[in-house]
This record gives C-alpha cells, sequence and structure tokens, in this order.
C-alpha cells in the first residue's frame, strides 16, 4: 500500500483540520512552535521557531524521507484544508504514480472551485493559478532544488505555491485534476477575521511578490533537481 502523507505548519491548539486527513488514512506531519502543545495522534511532529511555510514543509520532507523511505507522496496546505472524501489517499497516489511514471511530479487538486483570486479580486479560480495543496512525489521532494526540498525557501510564506507550480509546468511534470476536491476553508471565504499567525505570516507579502516576479523573470534559478540517485 502506498505510504501517503499529510506535512503542514500548524499554528492552532487543536491542529485544525489535519486531523481529518489522519482520519482518513494518510500519515500526518506537522511543525510547531515551541511549547505548543503537541498533537499526540500526529505521525511526525517537528517543534522550533517558524522558519516560513517554505522551511517548515522542507523540513518536514526531509524527515519523513529519512525516516520512512517507503513514502511515495506528500501531500502540503494548510491546517483549514480538508481531504477529499471520496478517494482513499492509496487510490489518489496509484493514479499519480502511473501517471508520472514514477514519483517525480506535482499533483493539484482543482475541485473546490472557490472564485475569488486573492491577490488581485478577479474572479476566477484561486487554485488553477498556484499549487496551494499539491501532492508531491518523494522523487521530486528529494531532488528539487539541487536536493534542498520541493520549495524555494527563499520565501516565507506568500507566492511559494505560485512558484511551485510554475516549476513544475517548466519541468513538465504539473497535473492538475479537477475531480479532486481539497476544500480550503480560507478565512476570507468563512467571513471570518484573519488570523493573528497569519497576519505575522503575510507581512512580507509586497517582497514576496517582487522576489517572485524576480525569480520568474529569470528562470526560477536554483530550481533544477539534483541527478537522481
Amino acid at each position: 500500500m502506498p505510504n501517503v502523507w499529510y506535512a503542514v505548519p500548524s499554528a492552532r491548539t487543536d491542529g485544525g483540520t489535519v486531523r481529518q486527513w489522519k482520519d482518513a488514512g494518510y500519515r500526518v506531519a506537522v511543525y510547531r512552535d515551541p511549547g505548543a502543545e503537541l498533537l499526540l495522534w500526529a505521525d511526525l511532529t517537528l517543534t522550533g521557531p517558524y522558519p516560513g511555510y517554505a522551511n517548515a514543509v522542507n523540513a518536514m520532507c526531509r524527515e519523513i524521507l529519512t525516516r520512512w523511505p517507503d513514502t511515495q507522496w506528500i501531500v502540503t496546505g494548510g491546517d483549514d484544508v480538508d481531504p477529499d472524501p471520496n478517494h482513499a489517499p492509496e487510490e489518489i497516489a496509484a493514479e499519480c504514480t502511473t501517471h508520472f511514471g514514477g514519483t517525480f511530479g506535482v499533483m493539484q487538486p482543482t475541485g473546490d472551485r472557490w472564485g475569488h483570486e486573492l491577490r488581485t479580486g478577479k474572479m476566477h479560480i484561486y487554485i488553477e493559478n498556484v499549487a496551494g495543496s499539491p501532492w508531491m512525489g518523494a522523487e521530486f521532494c528529494k531532488r528539487m532544488y539541487g536536493g534542498a526540498g520541493p520549495l524555494c525557501s527563499e520565501y516565507h510564506h506568500m507566492f511559494v505555491d505560485e512558484e511551485l507550480q510554475r516549476v513544475a509546468q517548466q519541468l513538465g511534470v504539473f497535473w492538475q485534476r479537477p475531480e479532486l476536491i481539497q476544500e480550503h476553508h480560507h478565512w476570507m471565504r468563512e467571513n471570518q477575521r484573519e488570523p493573528e499567525f497569519l497576519k505575522r505570516a503575510n507581512r512580507a507579502f509586497v517582497e514576496s511578490g517582487l522576489l517572485f516576479r524576480v525569480r520568474a523573470a529569470a528562470g526560477f534559478p536554483g530550481h533544477e533537481p539534483s541527478e537522481a540517485a
């Protein structure tokens, strides 16, 4: 049976929606602040001062692949994203492995048709334009950015998902699946106030946007994968 993980940073006391992934048959990894209440049901917990989204996810991917080398796919996103309710993790994993002929690839479910594009206000499907809750293959996680991890560590939070999509497209290993639904309970669609931890994470929005544009114009330098083992 394929070994599939859900790995996300979480500042929420109860881990938000992450327990749903555990109950759906995924293994789960979380990155928590020092002193945060442990989520005893998590399969892996890393703790430390928050290094930013990309670095936290990369650290969890490295730990997972070192300790569980049979891992095939690692899903990330946030602690406000639901697993697809209609397909088992091993079913999706097997389909991804078949599609890519291995695990060097990125698959993004796009069945959550929320239509508000956060950055410009345009009414088009947000998740079609970023890899916001992607399935990342083990080989992709091991080899990208010269072996550093699947995400560009230069971003703190915003725009890292946009670079992931663009880089995977550039490499010809990106797949969108509208029949899979991973609903994102974003605070804007839920008519809630922006959580304080997200306010802190998004303070570098302007700088991150500039970084993205500069990197995009240069072809996303440093993304190149290491040689396959």
